[in-house]
């Protein structure tokens, strides 16, 4: 009983002895001093981001160079506000940028498929039966076109126009082959 007693009183006592401070362990404006830096320093790493993407990040460096004027001079409210606003638009421009990409990458795949697609359609001259043997399974059989009978109805969907009877095509019929 008297151990636990004790051991009871010696947590009591260094509990006491190491209790909260009872005033800051950084003075105010030295707080003010880091916050300042580590605004400056994230801004500074916000506007470079922007910048590997193509932004622009003109206006975020102007404010990034007025916090770090205010850091110089001491006025470290000022210094954390302005850097802390380059950031926000450094972030914002960089948004911006990552989305014209997106959108300019969209139009350049567009364009590519519908190249692809322009080179992709052959036009097919149909021959007689006689000599070619030319019937839509024979036609897509054949390895400059698909090398698979089994996909005629592809030609037959793309020359819906010209076909009304998948069984019937004629000799000098200009197929579209996609």
């Amino acid at each position: 009983m008297k151990k636990v007693l004790a051991l009871v009183l010696s947590i009591l006592l260094l509990g006491v002895l190491t209790g909260c401070p009872k005033r800051p362990l950084v003075p105010p404006v030295d707080q003010a001093r880091l916050d300042a830096e580590e605004a400056i320093a994230s801004a500074s790493k916000a506007i470079d981001a922007a910048w590997e993407v193509g932004a622009d990040t003109s206006i975020a460096e102007s404010l990034l160079e007025e916090a770090r004027s205010a850091f110089a001079a001491g006025d470290y409210a000022t210094a954390t506000s302005k850097a802390w606003e380059a950031e926000a638009t450094a972030n914002a421009a960089r948004e911006e940028a990552l989305a014209r990409a997106k959108e300019e990458e969209k139009v350049v795949e567009e364009v590519a498929v519908e190249e692809v697609a322009e080179e992709a359609a052959r036009i097919y001259v149909v021959g007689t039966w006689q000599r070619d043997r030319d019937c839509l399974w024979n036609i897509a059989k054949k390895p400059r076109f698909y090398g698979d009978p089994w996909k005629w109805k592809r030609i037959y969907r793309a020359n819906t126009d010209k076909i009304k009877d998948p069984d019937l095509i004629y000799p000098g019929q200009k197929l579209v082959v996609p």
